[in-house]
């Protein structure tokens, strides 16, 4: 022990002693140490954390699959039958995601929730931390509604108050008993407000075909695999396809872990990121390691005569590698710091629904990650440099250590190989942002079928009772457009059950008249919306063929529909779809047909990145919903008309709350926020390391000409021209900057396969992509090369002659 505080003490008079390669060396490591942390805390909260529920690895989260569109809601008919049927979960529950309208309050507010169905809580293992689960009583149909709070609800609304038990809340006008509240921790895969039973309002839920907003979890019995689960769903699943085959025909099981359902298609992007700062951090090690290569050949003369009095080559290595961890313990402490802000500058980057949900914190796994850090990069910067100088040739070291003239060749070939693996990571991030920005820009040419710019949109779902018929929600609905349409700056307004890329929808089949009818689970299954006249208008959905919507279309003229190109091209590509007829559902008595008035253009609902689907409108008069989106066109700054909209709604009904405001720019965004903060972490990141490998070669091109300086004074005594001295200098420059961007392109043409799925009509190995990199990389090279260069033109050769 007191040799290492021996150790540490002269490791402490040395940073001193040279406060500027101090300084350097730790905050190098520190960008380094920083961008890790911040991003591991992120890897750690999706990954690596347990889940905050009772032995979270046996809990599965399944959805139903369809052969057209991938995973949709459960069926809750199909929900009861699995859990009857099925013999490897010991429980499983269904989810439904609910919405209410807050009302009692200062202000109305539209608060999240779900529907569960009996043994919610215990499936997650979790326990209330006010009051208790539902009681089996409370859960049937016709019993007093109760709710469950979530933490974040009690403290806002009632102050953390514990005598909030037995008191009331007013949901859609309706009063529910407060029964418990939910732990802080407790977390689903939305934001929860309340809970409620999902018995209360089951009987809306039972047509076998509605497959709304609803999921299942389940917790595996114990020996049961997910691929044993897996196997048995797929055969409940092609037994209920034939019992039931107009619902089910078709329809699959889909089974992830819990996991897996949190993270969702964030995985790779976390992955990318983490590899992308530990290339970062090997950077800064590499350039740390070869400022303390330098360090050590200027103490060559000190660890000889250390070396040549007996002391052992352990000794000074442990000494060395005692100095080293003082750098990284500054460096790491430092980072921690760094990261913890950097954490802030996350948020604007990846959702920040995602981070509060998955928990994002520096906690005690971060730190010892951190630590773990310190310890790596000890390693990594200060062993070969501690082995290189004390490498055993006492004499060969003191005639080094005293001739700068003759520089150690392994030395040289140890810094040219640090500075040749700087590139080369240099290039893998390089190549990554490269690949990223192109795929993002090819994004941006994506044409999302409307025009975002000055348009403002925000939602309503009217759920009290006194909204419970027809006449009442369309009198609601009129009075909100005659009162937003008459603000000033307003050019249009509109409405509709769902808009571009919110990634809301409602489907359901249809039959084409006229056209053979498909097997069961083959009809058409387009994405339905009711709109208002002008929704064509505010969003800029251009008209190809026919009409849209009037006035007129209401509720007792003959039921008409405006079709999506796509549609129009599958089912009629070479005739006009106007004026022909379809069947919302499949055929039967009580079937309509609905005339075709028209023809749109396609919109991205799901996506930039994703295909346009099938879409089918419908006068909202003709197809009556409570829940639209209000969309307002203007030709002022949309996002300042919020307020008064607000008013406007607010004087038709006080108690009707308003949700999810943004601006529809706001939306294109946001369906690319994956993709733009992978490619500006990469970018930071790629940055970062292309400076930390400027500086190292122009490091090691430095220190080369200043122990060629002898040499270079020879050269120019015997008549070399300034030329030929520049050719040396950078040379040796460009053949390490060549054998770095090589080995790089070769290792990012194998790693760049981890970003397929980012990518979009973008090659992982784009040839245009590497060239670029490759060029920058160089030219950036032979910059950092040319000072040292240009100091060495300077080079007097009499001064040169007499240089030791």
């Amino acid at each position: 022990m007191g040799t290492l505080l021996s150790d540490l003490r002269y490791g402490v008079r040395m940073l001193w002693k040279n406060p500027g390669f101090a300084v350097v060396a730790i905050l190098t490591l520190a960008l380094g140490v920083g961008a890790n942390t911040a991003i591991f805390s992120v890897v750690n909260a999706a990954l690596l954390r347990p889940l905050p529920y009772k032995d979270g690895t046996r809990l599965v989260k399944m959805w139903e699959t369809a052969k057209r569109v991938g995973e949709v809601s459960v069926s809750y008919p199909d929900f009861l039958d699995w859990r009857q049927q099925s013999y490897s979960f010991s429980q499983m529950v269904a989810v439904h995601n609910v919405g209410f309208n807050l009302s009692g309050v200062d202000k109305p507010e539209s608060i999240s929730g779900y529907g569960v169905s009996p043994g919610f809580l215990s499936t997650l293992g979790v326990q209330p931390i006010l009051g208790g689960d539902f009681l089996p009583a409370e859960e049937s149909a016709g019993t007093e509604p109760v709710v469950l709070l979530s933490y974040q609800l009690w403290q806002s609304h009632w102050g953390s108050s514990p005598d909030v038990l037995g008191r009331s809340i007013v949901l859609d006008g309706r009063s529910f008993s407060i029964v418990g509240v939910l732990p802080p921790s407790f977390r689903f895969f939305d934001k929860t407000d309340v809970l409620t039973p999902m018995d209360v309002f089951a009987k809306d839920l039972m047509d076998r075909g509605d497959r709304g907003d609803m999921d299942v979890v389940a917790r595996l019995k114990p020996g049961v695999t997910l691929d044993r689960a897996r196997a048995e769903m797929n055969t409940i699943a092609a037994r209920l396809a034939k019992q039931y085959p107009l619902s089910d025909s078709g329809v699959g099981v889909s089974i992830s872990s819990m996991r897996e359902a949190f993270v969702g298609d964030m995985r790779p992007a976390l992955l990318v990121l983490l590899a992308a700062v530990m290339l970062v951090l090997l950077v800064a090690c590499a350039n740390v390691a070869n400022l303390f290569l330098a360090r050590g050949a200027a103490r060559a003369r000190e660890i000889a005569v250390r070396l040549a009095f007996g002391a052992s080559r352990g000794r000074i290595i442990r000494q060395m590698l005692t100095e080293s961890f003082l750098f990284a313990a500054l460096g790491g402490a430092l980072g921690l710091i760094l990261g913890a802000w950097s954490l802030r500058g996350l948020r604007e980057l990846i959702a920040p629904d995602f981070l509060d949900t998955i928990g994002v914190r520096m906690d005690g796994g971060v730190f010892w990650f951190t630590s773990a850090l310190v310890v790596l990069v000890t390693v990594a910067f200060g062993l070969a440099p501690a082995l290189q100088a004390t490498r055993p040739d006492v004499q060969e070291s003191l005639k080094e250590g005293g001739r700068r003239s003759t520089p150690g060749a392994r030395q040289h070939r140890l810094r040219g190989a640090l500075v040749i693996a700087e590139m080369a990571l240099s290039v893998v991030l390089l190549a990554g942002a490269g690949l990223m920005m192109k795929s993002l820009y090819r994004l941006l040419q994506v044409n999302p079928g409307f025009q975002p710019e000055s348009v403002v949109q925000m939602e309503m779902v009217l759920r009290s009772a006194q909204y419970s018929k027809n006449p009442a929600i369309l009198g609601f609905w009129e009075q909100v457009l005659d009162r937003v349409r008459a603000l000033p700056g307003v050019e249009a307004v509109a409405l509709g059950t769902a808009i571009p890329l919110a990634g809301t929808h409602n489907r359901n089949d249809i039959t084409i008249e006229g056209q053979p009818l498909p097997a069961p689970g083959e009809f058409p299954h387009p994405d339905f919306h009711e709109i208002t006249p002008d929704y064509m208008r505010v969003l800029g959905i251009p008209l190809l063929r026919g009409r849209t919507f009037t006035e007129a279309d209401n509720e007792t003229a003959p039921p008409v529909a405006l079709i999506n190109a796509a549609l129009a091209h599958r089912f009629w590509p070479n005739d006009d779809p106007t004026g022909k007829q379809i069947l919302f559902g499949h055929p039967g008595p009580k079937s309509k047909p609905v005339t075709i008035v028209g023809v749109v253009g396609d919109t991205r609902l799901y996506g930039l990145a994703n295909p346009a689907r099938f879409e089918v409108y419908t006068p909202y008069r003709q197809a009556v919903s409570n829940d639209m989106n209000l969309l307002v066109r203007s030709a002022l700054n949309p996002a300042g008309l919020i307020p008064d909209i607000r008013s406007a709604v607010a004087a038709v009904d006080k108690d009707q709350p308003i949700f999810g405001v943004a601006t529809m720019k706001k939306l294109v965004d946001d369906s690319i926020s994956t993709r733009r903060a992978t490619l500006i972490l990469l970018g930071l990141f790629s940055a970062l390391a292309l400076i930390l490998a400027s500086i190292g070669i122009y490091g090691v091109i430095a220190y080369v000409v200043t122990e060629r300086t002898h040499e270079i004074g020879i050269r120019v005594a015997v008549g070399a021209e300034r030329g030929d001295v520049l050719r040396l200098i950078l040379g040796y420059g460009a053949r390490l900057a060549f054998w770095g961007v090589a080995i790089g392109l070769a290792a990012a043409l194998g790693l760049m396969r981890l970003l397929s799925s980012l990518l979009f009509a973008v090659s992982a190995s784009d040839p245009l992509t590497f060239a670029a990199v490759s060029v920058v990389l160089i030219v950036v090279a032979l910059m950092a090369c040319y000072v040292p260069a240009r100091r060495a033109l300077d080079v007097d050769p009499m001064v040169a002659l007499r240089y030791e």
